[in-house]
Parts: C-alpha cells; sequence; structure tokens
C-alpha cells in the first residue's frame, strides 16, 4: 500500500473514530447531560423566584421562568388566613370553618415542630425519607377531604377570598405567531406560539369536521430553547477537547509507527552506512521483506546506491593498488636500470677506447666488435622490454591461437637451437584459443622461451606442453628446461625484476633480470597464474589461464 493510501487510511480511521464518538456522545451523554442541566436550572430559578418573592412580598419585580404558572403560597404562623401570589393577581383566602381552623393550627405546630430535620444531609440536600418523617402530613391531608366532602354537602362557602391585586401580564410576552397546517380536506391543526423572557410556548389546536359533529383536541407544550443547550455543549468542551485531543495522539502515534517510524530508520540506516567499516551494511530490504510502498522503493534505491558506492570504492581500491604497483615498479625501474645499464655502457665504452687507441689485445677489432655488438644488443634489449613494459596493454583483447603463437615464437629461436645442438618440441593439444591480449601473451611466452633456451646447457632439452583442459577448466602452458636448476637461495625472489643466475651453464647468456619480471607483471595484468619451479636438474615455467579466457 502506497504512503497516500496509507495516509488516506489513517485520515478515514481518525474521522471515524471521531464520528463515533461524537454519534455516542450526543445519542448515550447528551441527553442526560441537557436534563441534569434543565434540572439544575429550575432548582436555580425557584430559588431565586422564592428569595426575590420574600425580600419584596410580591411578584411585581419578580423574573419568573413561566407567568402564568409560577405563584407562591404564604401561611403566618398566626391567623386563620393564607395568602396567595403570583405574576398576575395576589388575594387572601380566610377560613370560616370551625375545623379547617384547627386543621390549619396542627399543621403549623407539625411544621414547625419538625422544621430542623434528623439524620445527615448530603450533596443533594435533606433525604427524603427525612421530609416524611418530619412532616407526616398524610393524615391531615385525608381530614381535609373529608371537610371539603361534608362542606360541600352543606353547600356552605368554608373560606373567603379576597383579591388584593390584579395585574395583566401580556407585558411578559411577545413574538405572538400563529400556523396553520392542513391534512386533507377535513383536518386541520393550528399552531399558537408565544415566547417569554424564558420560555417559548406552544398550543396545538386539531379540528375536524365529521359527518355528526366536529371534533377539537388540544396539546399545550413548552418549546425547546436552543439557549437551554448552549451551556451543556460549552461545558462538555473540554471533556470534547480531551477525548478528541486523546484520539489525535492515539493515532498520530499510530500514523508515526506507520509512516514516520520508516523514515526515521532510513534515516538511521544512513548513519549505519556513513560509520561502517568496510562498506558492510545489512540491507533493509532484509527488515523489510513485506513491505511494498514509496519507503520500501526509497531504501532499495538507497541500498542499490550504496552498493553502487561500494564497488566504485573497491574499484578504486584496486586502482590505487594498481598505481601504487606501477609507481613501485617506475620507481624501481628509475633506480634500477640506470644502475644494470651503466655496465654494458662501460663495457662497450671501455673495448671502443681500447680498439680506437689500440691497446694491447684490443688491436684485434675483428674479435671485440662482435663483443661490442653484443653489449649494445644487451642495452637495445633492456630498453625496449622498459619501454614496451610502460605501454603494455594498449592493444585490447581478442581471439588468439596461443599454440600457434608458441609455435612462431620458438621458430625465431631455431637458429641458436641448432648451434648449440639443443632439442626442443611442442606435445599436447594442436590449437588453444584463448581470449587474451595477443601482444602480451607473445611477450610472456618470448620471455619464457628466451629464458629457457639461454640458460640451457649444449646438447639440452627444451620441453613445451599444452593442456586445453586442466583442473576446473583451466587451460595450461608448461615450459621444462633441463640440466639446470635455480639456487634455492633465489626461488622465492625470482620473479623480481633485475634478479638473475649465474650462467655457469656454457651457454654465455648475458642476463639484466628482467625477463621472468617482465612476464610476472603481463601475466598478473591479464589474470595468468605464472609459476616457476626446479625439478629433477630442469626448471619449469607453468602458465595457468583461467577458464573464462579460454573458448
Amino acid at each position: 500500500m502506497g504512503l497516500g493510501r496509507k495516509n488516506l487510511f489513517y485520515s478515514m480511521a481518525l474521522a471515524g473514530a471521531m464520528m463515533l464518538f461524537l454519534i455516542g456522545y450526543f445519542v448515550c451523554m447528551l441527553p442526560s447531560l441537557y436534563v441534569d442541566h434543565v434540572m439544575e436550572q429550575n432548582l436555580k430559578s425557584i430559588y431565586e423566584q422564592h428569595r426575590a418573592y420574600r425580600e419584596n412580598g410580591s411578584y411585581e419585580e419578580v423574573r419568573v421562568k413561566n407567568a402564568t404558572a409560577c405563584f407562591s403560597v404564604e401561611i403566618p404562623w398566626d391567623g386563620n388566613y393564607v395568602l396567595v401570589a403570583g405574576k398576575a393577581f395576589s388575594a387572601e383566602i380566610r377560613l370560616k370553618e370551625e375545623r379547617l381552623m384547627q386543621l390549619l393550627d396542627r399543621c403549623r405546630k407539625k411544621l414547625e415542630d419538625g422544621w430542623h430535620w434528623n439524620g445527615e444531609r448530603d450533596s443533594s440536600g435533606v433525604p427524603e425519607q427525612a421530609v416524611e418523617d418530619a412532616f407526616g402530613l398524610e393524615e391531615e391531608m385525608r381530614e381535609l377531604e373529608e371537610i371539603l366532602k361534608s362542606v360541600q354537602e352543606d353547600r356552605v362557602p368554608p373560606l373567603d377570598v379576597r383579591l388584593l391585586y390584579s395585574g395583566a401580564v401580556e407585558d411578559e410576552f411577545f413574538n405572538e405567531a400563529v400556523k396553520v397546517h392542513t391534512y386533507g380536506e377535513d383536518l386541520i391543526i393550528m399552531e399558537f406560539s408565544i415566547e417569554d423572557t424564558y420560555n417559548r410556548y406552544a398550543n396545538y389546536v386539531a379540528m375536524e369536521k365529521t359527518k355528526n359533529s366536529l371534533i377539537i383536541s388540544v396539546l399545550p407544550v413548552m418549546a425547546p430553547d436552543v439557549g437551554e443547550i448552549r451551556p451543556v455543549v460549552l461545558g462538555s468542551l473540554p471533556m470534547l477537547g480531551a477525548v478528541i485531543l486523546l484520539l489525535v495522539l492515539l493515532f498520530s502515534r499510530m500514523y508515526s509507527r506507520g509512516i514516520v517510524g520508516p523514515i526515521l530508520r532510513l534515516v538511521q540506516h544512513t548513519q549505519e552506512m556513513e560509520q561502517a567499516r568496510d562498506f558492510e551494511v545489512r540491507p533493509l530490504s532484509a527488515e523489510w521483506p513485506d513491505r511494498k510502498d514509496e519507503v520500501r522503493e526509497l531504501a532499495d534505491t538507497l541500498d542499490d546506491f550504496y552498493l553502487q558506492i561500494r564497488e566504485g570504492y573497491r574499484q578504486l581500491e584496486e586502482k590505487n593498488r594498481e598505481l601504487a604497483e606501477e609507481n613501485r615498479r617506475q620507481e624501481i625501474f628509475l633506480r634500477a636500470s640506470s644502475h644494470q645499464l651503466k655496465t654494458p655502457v662501460a663495457a662497450a665504452l671501455l673495448l671502443v677506447e681500447g680498439m680506437i687507441n689500440e691497446v694491447g689485445r684490443y688491436r684485434d677489432t675483428k674479435t671485440y666488435l662482435p663483443r661490442v655488438k653484443e653489449q649494445l644488443l644487451s642495452m637495445r634489449k633492456m630498453v625496449e622490454d622498459i619501454l614496451y613494459l610502460n605501454h603494455c596493454g594498449e592493444s585490447g583483447l581478442r581471439q588468439a591461437d596461443v599454440a600457434e603463437l608458441l609455435k612462431e615464437r620458438l621458430r625465431s629461436y631455431q637458429v641458436e637451437l641448432a648451434d648449440r645442438g639443443i632439442s626442443a618440441e611442442i606435445s599436447g593439444a594442436e590449437s588453444l584459443v584463448l581470449c587474451t591480449d595477443e601482444m602480451m601473451v607473445t611477450q610472456i611466452l618470448d620471455n619464457l622461451l628466451s629464458n629457457a633456451v639461454k640458460y640451457t646447457p649444449r646438447e639440452g632439452s627444451v620441453r613445451i606442453f599444452l593442456d586445453v583442459r586442466g583442473e576446473g577448466g583451466a587451460a595450461c602452458i608448461r615450459i621444462e628446461n633441463s640440466g639446470v636448476t635455480i639456487p634455492r637461495e633465489l626461488l622465492p625472489h625470482i620473479l623480481e625484476p633485475f634478479v638473475s643466475g649465474s650462467h655457469e651453464n656454457g651457454s654465455g647468456a648475458g642476463s639484466h633480470g628482467l625477463g621472468l619480471y617482465i612476464a610476472s607483471y603481463y601475466a598478473k595484468k591479464l589474470a595468468i597464474r605464472l609459476s616457476v619451479e626446479n625439478g629433477d636438474n630442469r626448471v619449469a615455467a607453468v602458465l595457468v589461464f583461467p577458464p573464462e579466457m579460454v573458448s
């Protein structure tokens, strides 16, 4: 799943969770909170209404929630009357029936005696059982009912009502409105609405004409007010904010674990790459085998880029090693070749000087001029080797029959072999085709053949064996010359520059010690393994070509 879809999923999940919470809040909690709030406001209203009447003695300056239904009854501790006051009236009710007067006195005494509550109060006030135990007016209520029945039978008024005050309450009401709703031809419903300071009232009158009569139904209700629920909502805002914040934090945690966490892991992975030794860092794909999104693509790209950097760094290290070896080789040549060239130059100058001045035996120019030529040829050979060594590898790789190259180079030594009576033969494969640098391979074979011919004594032998598919699929060329061995102390250093053995083999050969070094250098360039070893009165040079080179 991509990051875009994951982000959409987390957003939808958060929105769904918040919606479920809000729905649950408005369905389950808000109604009960609203009811508790209204009951609390009613309690507050009756308290303020009662205190205002007690202080003013009338309802003229009292603001009530329902001007038509709110009133107060005042029972003096002395006398046979009761005061009743409301917003629109005030009246005095005097009792004329003796039994009613006695009943009133008993009720006064019982209320006064039981006003101090027995039992503990809680936060909601006096317990209900304490009120019942203190007043206990059930018996008085039954007696009042019997008195009223008897008075009704005698048809004598038990009390006098004197109206003290009468006023209009029209000023308390405003916004009168009438709506008519029709249901068919015979049924209409009229909606009469009016408002006061606190409430909105509605009276519904339904009238339907039937075949036999006119039916009228009345329903008075108190319409809900938006202002009543607003304080409940405002009071709930801290809880709503806390729950929504908790939901946001919870989903943010989930979001961070799902999206931000992998990005932080990428940052940590790059730091591991930066601090890793030898570029050995475990790829992130191993940690996220099942992840398929942009973060995984970024991790794979980062790992691929890191592998490319590592490979480039290793190639650079290899180039640095080759460059260091090349610098070492050039330093060796700059120091050692000049020293090696001094000997033939000095010898040639000495011979030429002696022949020019006709000193002693040097008067015989026919004898010593060939020796001068031999020293010059030695110098030329050394210079050619050095120059070719600096330009090796410029011909490029191509298919070459090494067996033919070997036969061609061997034919160039036929005169010297015949002059010294050395036998030479090639056995094994007739053809050996390799994908390699032909000039470098030719130089390797020429140097090995030159050493074999040069160090083989008269009447000796040179044997060459070609194996196309040897151990592991590698091709092999083995060049052996008999009648000579390499001194044991020189054998470990025989491939180093300017290392040469003795010439006590009767060949008369001179060596500058670069042949095997150059052959070894070219072999390393071509990934060919070259080794020189002693045998039973013989020396063997072995070339092993890698399988990928063999065609």
